[in-house]
């Protein structure tokens, strides 16, 4: 059995993230999950990481998002340095609603402030259509964007600059699934699907929409865990060119048939070709309360029955694009009780738990993990947050 003073379990964005700040100040840390599955009829669990593009902007829904949004960008120069990955493209982010101001640009100008962020206002379609002319809108449209360094990041490659930097400073990465947790006197062991087990007196379970499943944790997190669909509209090298200064959009649609689209630039995916990449909401999402339906979901769930929807939502944002051929992608997202992480000290002393991002947690992963690493470290959260805002709810039988 191997020992360590630490266990981070999961290693997506915001596992990866808590393990490389929790081997700056500790010697002994070890950071368990499998990594991306070649082939999905053999793998056990999944993510939404396994991708090439992730919205990011600053100006979250609320002052905890935003902050979250703020503190991980500061970061991004420095993991791109120390990683010698670059992950970043700065393209700004655009934020309209078709129907005209809604709650978050009522806020916008608030939370802009108390955080020092420019951002420009759009009062109508006519002014979107001004500086964004490859974007359509209609003319009730209101929106506002940011600039740099609000745009994109690649989840992939954040992984993997989060991961080198962890390994830098001498932590120790296994491949393995975890599928138990067992309390005992000297804190805890955990066994890995592959038979494995190891122990420490401290866990961070990071195992974002699959924390509930297995034998993780003696009492579920409060957590509505649903499917999202990712269309890809693969274009050619020309046109992705063109399109290069197009920033990232968050368009709040809601038109009984879509819902809360987002839409990223072409970017160049692992088969050498170029994607639109846009996802939303749909009234077919699936709710999922086992893993086999997860697993289901992602092995041979029929997302491909929805590409004729997605390809026209996508034109009519982008009228003038033409796509080779439109790809789908299965995902999962899952949603807390109060809308923000869950991070803290679960009721089982020394298992803390980082979860429950709503669907935000790409752009923000690195801060979500710098505070879970900071309570496990300091046992108290970082300057600026309070216990409120990461507060966790268990699941009520």
């Amino acid at each position: 059995m191997k020992e360590f003073d630490i266990i981070v379990i999961g290693k997506g964005l915001v596992g990866s993230a808590a393990a490389k700040y929790l081997s700056f100040t500790n010697k002994r840390i070890a950071v368990i999950g499998p990594d991306e599955p070649s082939d999905y009829d053999k793998a056990t669990v999944f993510a939404s990481h396994y991708d090439q593009a992730r919205v990011q902007r600053l100006i979250g829904k609320d002052k905890v998002w935003t902050r979250l949004n703020l503190d991980s960008v500061k970061q991004y120069y420095t993991i791109q340095e120390q990683s010698g990955i670059h992950f970043h493209n700065p393209v700004g982010c655009l934020y309209v609603n078709p129907a005209g101001r809604d709650e978050y640009l009522n806020k916008a100008a608030y939370l802009a402030s108390q955080f020092n962020l420019d951002y420009t206002a759009y009062a109508n379609g006519k002014e979107l259509a001004a500086d964004f002319n490859d974007y359509h809108f209609p003319e009730s449209a209101q929106g506002l964007s940011e600039h740099s360094p609000s745009g994109l990041i690649n989840p992939r490659l954040l992984l993997k600059a989060q991961l080198a930097i962890f390994e830098q400073h001498k932590g120790t990465n296994f491949k393995d699934t975890i599928i138990d947790i067992t309390h005992h006197k000297r804190g805890y062991i955990v066994t890995s699907q592959e038979g494995h087990t190891y122990q420490a007196p401290k866990i961070l379970l990071a195992a974002g929409s699959f924390v509930n499943f297995h034998n993780l944790a003696a009492q579920k997190l409060a957590l509505q865990v649903k499917n999202e669909i990712i269309l890809l509209a693969k274009v050619t090298p020309e046109q992705a060119s063109e399109l290069a200064k197009l920033p990232s959009l968050l368009y709040e649609i809601d038109n009984t048939i879509t819902e809360g689209i987002y839409l990223i630039q072409p970017v160049q995916y692992p088969d050498g070709h170029y994607y639109i990449k846009m996802g939303c909401n749909l009234p077919e999402d699936i709710y999922f309360d086992r893993i086999e339906q997860v697993q289901d979901w992602f092995k041979k769930g029929n997302s491909d029955q929805f590409i004729h929807r997605l390809k026209q939502a996508l034109l009519k944002i982008l009228p003038h694009i033409e796509p080779l051929e439109y790809l789908t992608k299965r995902c999962i997202i899952n949603r807390s009780v109060h809308g923000r992480p869950y991070i803290g000290e679960t009721n089982q002393p020394g298992l803390y738990v980082a979860s429950g991002c709503n669907g935000y947690s790409a752009m923000c992963s690195d801060a979500i993990g710098g505070v879970a690493a900071h309570l496990i470290s300091h046992r108290k959260l970082p300057e600026h947050y309070s216990e409120k805002d990461f507060e966790i709810f268990y699941h009520q039988e």
